[in-house]
């Protein structure tokens, strides 16, 4: 009766700690990995995929090696991207990063991730 017991106890120990460390969900994996690459400074063509129309006439590949200097310069290396906030609204979601950096000890970076009519998540513009 006591390994019965014990058997139980253990599988629903293990159940809940499945649950609880499940993955976000797939929407939101999807956004994450967005606002990942886009910040992580890969190649531009790569980037456009992920923009909408609007976002890509207004951010050329010149402007995004900018950004992309911009931060190297005031910020540094990003050591820490933590995902602190999930905003849903209709057709977009908002997400707030807190960022650790080697010349920046604290920073938030937002993103906006819009989900036009094809369904697909894509980063758009304020």
């Amino acid at each position: 009766m006591k390994k019965i017991l014990m058997l139980v106890t253990m599988v629903m120990m293990l159940a809940v700690s499945a649950v609880c460390s499940a993955s976000n969900g797939k929407v939101l994996d999807s956004e994450e990995a967005i606002a990942a690459k886009f910040i992580s400074g890969g190649n531009y063509k790569a980037i456009t995929s992920m923009m909408t129309e609007d976002m890509q006439k207004n951010w050329d590949e010149k402007a995004y090696t900018n950004l992309q200097a911009q931060l190297a310069k005031d910020f540094g290396k990003l050591t820490t991207n933590q995902l602190l906030v999930v905003e849903k609204h209709n057709g977009a979601d908002v997400l707030l990063y807190q960022v650790v950096a080697e010349k920046k000890p604290a920073a938030r970076f937002v993103y906006l991730i819009c989900t036009p009519n094809t369904g697909h998540p894509v980063l758009g513009v304020f």
